[in-house]
């Protein structure tokens, strides 16, 4: 009798199984469509037999626990690929859009306007005395310059909107990490003392992971207990139920936004995701562009001021004032000038009211790394020395010019030290670089000032037979390589790594979607699968039930007798 209440106690512990796992059956069946949902299995074993007599009798299954099918490297090389496609497609963003801003769609791209500079040089070649294609030359430069700053100013307002994404980026990470302390805390306290994992709760978290993934590069680990550490580098954001809050601060160093760990205020070491993105963006995609397009306006400064404060227009200066600020009392090289100039001299001719020569005094520049090197007040002593002229430097270091008759002026000639193009006198554009590029104000009011001459005013056109190929040749100072050929040089190297970055995009995506797959294979509700199971679990439970009869009609049948 003892082994018939045995027999019905074991096929009702395989009733209450069967029913569990049609319980976990259903709940995967219900969340076929739900996101992030892992689906469970129930875990069974075999009861503890006991001895009667000379025989050992099984007491038939209990349930051990209700796990998570989910395999864990799986999903931390899912979440390490995730960060790299977040990093790979914010570049591919960043470089379309750099694309974008570069295009010359309507022909108001870079390349297009130093054509049309170098076309109305080329037209005032035909007229040299035309005023109006003198003032041509002119609003063609103003034309130049404008769109070079506009430009670099759209490109700077881009990657100022990285530094924005940097500010949302912490909102989001502060948010996911205290969600995921608070989880960690829900999951220690159900499943403490169970063997069975807190389904809903480990679900969240996981999406909280991989959400936190696209921010920023995470290594996890999870303690027995349930609970998961995440960490940035060599910092932890999440230990247990306690979260680092971080903060974005502006780098004086890197003259842009970062984000920061408020405990230790110390720097994010985020080398992936959107954070590590947004910072390449602002710094090597626009920030790179910025540098190469100021580069490529320095050199277009410097070559076209070289020519032109070199020359003489079809009138000489009765007042003339230098357009760069300076330090005066300090050695040329340390002066602050547009660029350094080198040891030599220029002459400075006094010319009557047609422009013929009265006097030419040579003005030497000083380089040799000496004490008696020249700076600006030196040299504004020098010209002040000259008979019919004076000369001062005013609180900003700028020279001020004047002819002491109103019948006298004065022209520039012969400068191979440069000096005059980094000082600003006598030149074309004002400026150092795409940040203040623009035209002289002397020229806007006066295209008679325009430098076409090198002999002398009206002497010739050799100054604007030089500017003509400006934009073509080549020059030291932009490492032999052409004015446009350094803009051009520029476009291929982002047109490749517009190419290249697309590349990794596509070739990260299908790998995320790969390892996504394999997971999805393990974790993933498939109906078909649950189907069987659920049928499985029917069946036992048929079968228990009916051992469950036969040992009570047996049952019975004993009391009968």
């Amino acid at each position: 009798m003892a082994s018939l209440f045995g027999t019905i106690q074991q096929s009702a512990n395989a009733l209450a199984v069967a029913q569990i796992g049609l319980q976990v059956v259903g709940n995967n069946i219900g969340n076929t469509n739900t996101e992030g949902y892992i689906r469970q299995e129930l875990q069974q074993a075999t009861a503890p037999g006991t001895r009667q007599g000379g025989l050992i009798l099984g007491h038939g299954v209990q349930p051990t626990g209700i796990v998570q099918k989910v395999d864990q490297q799986l999903v931390e090389r899912m979440i390490n690929a995730k960060t790299s496609l977040s990093s790979a497609e914010s570049l591919e963003t960043a470089y379309n859009q750099l694309e974008e801003l570069t295009a010359d769609l309507n022909g108001g791209g870079l390349s297009n306007q130093l054509s049309l500079f170098s076309n109305a040089l080329q037209e005032l070649s035909t007229q040299p005395n035309d005023p109006s294609l003198r003032d041509f030359v002119i609003l063609q430069g103003e034309t130049l310059a404008g769109a070079i700053r506009r430009n670099r100013e759209d490109t700077f307002a881009r990657a100022e909107l990285y530094n924005g994404n940097l500010d949302t980026a912490v909102d989001e990470i502060n948010l996911l990490t205290d969600r995921i302390a608070r989880l960690n805390v829900e999951i220690a306290t159900i499943e403490g003392g169970s063997n069975s994992d807190a389904t809903g709760l480990r679900d969240q978290r996981y999406l909280d992971l991989e959400k936190l993934a696209e921010y920023v590069n995470v290594n996890f680990q999870e303690q027995e207990n349930g609970v998961m550490s995440i960490f940035v580098g060599g910092d932890y954001l999440v230990s247990g139920g306690i979260s680092r809050e971080v903060y974005s601060a502006y780098n004086p160093e890197s003259e842009g936004t970062e984000i920061r760990i408020r405990e230790t205020d110390s720097p994010l070491d985020a080398s992936g995701g959107t954070v590590a993105a947004a910072k390449a963006a602002r710094d090597e995609v626009f920030g790179k562009y910025v540098k190469e397009l100021d580069e490529m306006s320095a050199g277009l400064i410097r070559a076209v001021n070289e020519i032109h404060s070199d020359g003489q227009g079809s009138s000489g200066f009765q007042t003339l004032t230098a357009t760069t600020r300076t330090d005066a009392n300090v050695p040329l090289k340390d002066a602050g000038l547009a660029f350094v100039p080198r040891n030599g001299s220029f002459d400075l001719n006094v010319v009557d009211e047609n422009g013929k020569v009265i006097s030419t005094n040579r003005i030497e520049v000083r380089l040799l790394g000496q004490v008696t090197d020249s700076t600006i007040s030196s040299i504004s002593a020098d010209v002040d020395a000259i008979d019919g002229l004076n000369a001062s430097v005013d609180a900003n270091g700028l020279v001020t010019i004047n002819t002491d008759s109103p019948t006298a002026g004065f022209t520039f000639h012969d400068d191979n030290s440069g000096f005059l193009a980094a000082a600003g006198i006598n030149t074309f554009f004002n400026g150092k670089n795409g940040f203040d590029i623009a035209i002289n104000p002397m020229l806007k009011g006066n295209p008679d000032l325009l430098a076409i001459s090198k002999s002398g005013i009206n002497e010739d056109t050799e100054a604007l037979t030089q500017l003509i190929g400006v934009i073509d040749r080549p020059y030291d100072h932009l490492d032999g390589q052409s004015i446009r050929e350094t803009y051009e040089r520029t476009l291929t190297d982002m047109a490749q790594q517009v190419s290249v970055q697309k590349s990794s995009a596509e070739g990260l995506g299908n790998f995320y979607n790969t390892l996504r797959s394999q997971h999805l294979a393990i974790s993933g509700v498939n109906i078909d699968e649950e189907a069987i199971k659920m049928i499985a679990y029917q069946r036992s439970f048929q079968a228990s039930s009916r051992v469950i009869t036969t040992a009570n009609e047996m049952l019975d049948i004993l009391m009968a007798l």
